[in-house]
């Protein structure tokens, strides 16, 4: 179990990128979690020996469950990553923007991208569980009316057709990511 990182979210997620920066080389193997509370849990309950979590964001600030479950663990912060964050929407190969109705992703990607959806208030928004699932799910789903907004990595590992480029409410976006451990 050297160097098995939790992660919240799966191939392809900020989370995912952040672990590989981290631990350069596949030096690590990454443990899918579905949500923070299981992140931390796989570490807490030594299922994991490190977790990599986001904790800040350049354009909302401090990622609340992250702050609240490092404070109820005695998890420490090894190190810090700063990421860019260049959030891309996407969606099937044969879909148009103009026949989109619902864009899905992470909550934070979403509360990111706030100008964007509201100058189309059309899109109706969906929290998926993380940016990379939620793309995933869209191309699995092959609906040419629902989009995804994460990164161009996990577009081209899902297969994704990219419709617009860096939709969040600022191009120097940049979210700050902590290892833990115990």
């Amino acid at each position: 179990m050297q160097n098995l990182v939790a992660i919240q979210g799966i191939k392809g997620s900020y989370s995912e990128e952040a672990a590989r920066k981290l631990f350069p080389g596949k030096k690590a193997q990454v443990l899918e979690c579905l949500n923070f509370e299981q992140t931390f849990d796989a570490v807490v309950s030594k299922r994991a020996n490190y977790a990599v979590v986001p904790f800040k964001n350049k354009i909302v600030g401090e990622i609340e469950t992250t702050h609240i479950l490092l404070e109820q663990t005695d998890l420490r912060i090894l190190e810090e990553l700063p990421l860019e964050i260049r959030h891309v929407l996407v969606s099937t190969k044969n879909a148009s923007f103009e026949n989109l109705k619902s864009v899905r992703s992470h909550v934070e990607a979403l509360k990111q991208c706030r100008n964007f959806l509201s100058k189309h208030q059309k899109f109706r928004q969906v929290i998926g569980a993380d940016t990379a699932s939620s793309i995933r799910r869209i191309v699995e789903e092959n609906n040419v009316e629902s989009a995804a907004i994460g990164s161009r990595r996990a577009a081209e590992i899902y297969g994704a057709k990219i419709l617009r480029e860096n939709i969040a409410d600022s191009l120097e976006n940049w979210t700050t990511f902590y290892l833990l451990g115990n």
